[in-house]
């Protein structure tokens, strides 16, 4: 049994190209589940959980909102397309403030240890393909695991950002480059190890060269042939 990682860059399809090689395997999709599961051991809300989530820390989701989401009077809403943004984990119809009033039992280090735990659990089931959360570090050196990188060049990137959301050039290009500077921020804070090293992965997967089906076909055609 084989076990992917996917890491990716915003507007690489990476999150598509998972979702299908799980599809495909009958394996276990390993993304969003992680943040619903923390927040159930935590007693805590979803939300609560993306402050500290791959998707959703705290000032990303300040960066984006502004971004994304125009400033507008009181009372009134500003509902856009552009206010959908699930690569981050965030959707946003309306502009709200964290509720600072609610109960918490989740910080940092709980949510690192959290991740770290569950992502290994899944590392040990054989069937799964996990997205992100550092898995490519947590699950290093793990003999049944496959760790892939999916990349595009960057305009292709903010091609298909502006074809997906209700954004311009200008502000996907922004989206692109933030996407990137916390993904190295990330690896490199909490695991002290460096997204771009080459090493990390065992396979890098150019959906500007290669479609999204060859790169399922070839991932799922692996995960067969390695039974």
């Amino acid at each position: 049994m084989t076990v992917f990682t996917v890491a990716r860059q915003l507007g690489s399809r990476g999150d598509d190209i998972a979702e299908q090689v799980a599809s495909k395997l009958g394996y276990e999709l390993v993304d969003r589940r992680l943040v619903e599961e923390i927040a159930g051991i935590t007693d805590t809300s979803t939300e609560e959980v993306e402050r500290y989530d791959e998707k959703g820390e705290g000032r990303f989701k300040f960066f984006l909102k502004k971004l994304l989401v125009p400033e507008v009077a009181p009372g009134t809403f500003p509902l856009s397309a552009a206010a959908y943004a699930p690569e981050f984990g965030l959707e946003f119809s309306y502009v709200r403030e964290h509720d600072t009033t609610s109960a918490t039992y989740l910080d940092r280090g709980t949510y690192q240890l959290l991740i770290t735990t569950l992502v290994q659990d899944y590392g040990q089931t054989g069937k799964a393909v996990i997205v992100g959360r550092a898995s490519q570090v947590v699950l290093a050196g793990h003999p049944n695991v496959c760790h892939v990188k999916m990349v595009a060049p960057i305009e292709t990137r903010v091609e298909r950002v502006v074809e997906h959301r209700d954004v311009n050039r200008e502000q996907a290009h922004k989206l692109v480059e933030q996407h990137d500077q916390w993904r190295q921020s990330y690896l490199r804070n909490f695991h002290d190890a460096d997204w771009n090293d080459p090493l990390l992965y065992d396979l890098t997967i150019n959906t500007g060269k290669m479609t999204p089906e060859a790169a399922v076909d070839l991932l799922v055609n692996h995960a067969v042939n390695a039974s």
